[in-house]
């Protein structure tokens, strides 16, 4: 019998991964609004994902993702990271999550020696109080904040990037999610907030593809950008209905594989 006490015996297949969630991530936020009957002022204000995308030899995707309802963040979090279905009697702790005691992602992370640093919503830190190596939670529940949570990322992401005491960093961004709360999606508030996350992933992608080359701190670097769950056009969310359950995957590897992905159907 093979002795697994020290953690998977598996080869892993990147060396660090980096989790950027921007809360409330509409499918058509990312995806071209070439994929619709209709464009809409807030669609391709992301435009280095479908730059990235798009060139010759990318190994960068965009996916569709459906989140299971109850479609709020709590929720979303935790099937996320424990691979179950949340339920509607959990929303009753969104405004005091408990620990998760079940097995999840960010413990089987922390068990087999991997070193977790969390910026951003400080849910994670409500639902994982002790296995981050290093955390810095801001405040999420003041919903006309635009700005707070989304700054103390910022703060912190890019300077981390250039640090090699971490294996997987998770930066979770709520000014998206507020602005609709408070704006709609249809709103001024809203699309600058696109364009300032627009830049940011410039920022984000040009840092770990500088580092990317045979021996460098991101050479075999996986980069998730994502949403947590939709909204629908008046900035609502917890429910079943499509604009609340489609959501955005972008993923890319910055290893240097021998040919590119193919291409979709």
């Amino acid at each position: 019998m093979v002795n697994h006490s020290k953690g998977c015996w598996t080869t892993p297949a990147v060396d660090r991964i980096v989790i950027i969630v921007l809360d409330a991530l509409r499918y058509d936020f990312v995806a071209p609004s070439t994929f619709f009957y209709e464009k809409k002022p807030w669609m391709d204000r992301l435009q280095v994902l479908h730059k990235l995308a798009s060139q010759p030899g990318s190994f960068a995707k965009i996916f569709k993702a459906i989140a299971d309802p109850p479609t709020t963040s709590l929720q979303r979090l935790k099937g996320l990271t424990t691979g179950g279905l949340p339920t509607f009697i959990d929303v009753g702790n969104s405004f005091g999550a408990p620990a998760i005691i079940e097995d999840n992602l960010i413990y089987q992370m922390a068990k087999n020696g991997k070193r977790v640093v969390m910026m951003g919503d400080d849910t994670w830190v409500q639902l994982f109080p002790q296995h981050f190596n290093i955390s810095h939670p801001f405040p999420s529940f003041n919903v006309k904040d635009l700005n707070t949570v989304d700054n103390g990322c910022v703060e912190h992401l890019l300077p981390y990037l250039y640090q090699e005491d971490w294996d997987v960093l998770i930066a979770h961004f709520l000014g998206v999610d507020h602005a609709v709360h408070i704006f709609g999606v249809d709103s001024t508030e809203m699309i600058e907030k696109l364009e300032q996350y627009n830049g940011i992933l410039e920022k984000v992608v040009d840092v770990l593809e500088s580092q990317s080359g045979p021996g460098g701190l991101h050479e075999n670097t996986l980069l998730l950008v994502m949403g947590d769950h939709g909204q629908t056009i008046n900035g609502d969310h917890g429910g079943g209905a499509p604009e609340e359950v489609e959501m955005s995957l972008f993923a890319m590897s910055l290893q240097k594989h021998p040919s590119s992905l193919p291409s979709a159907r």
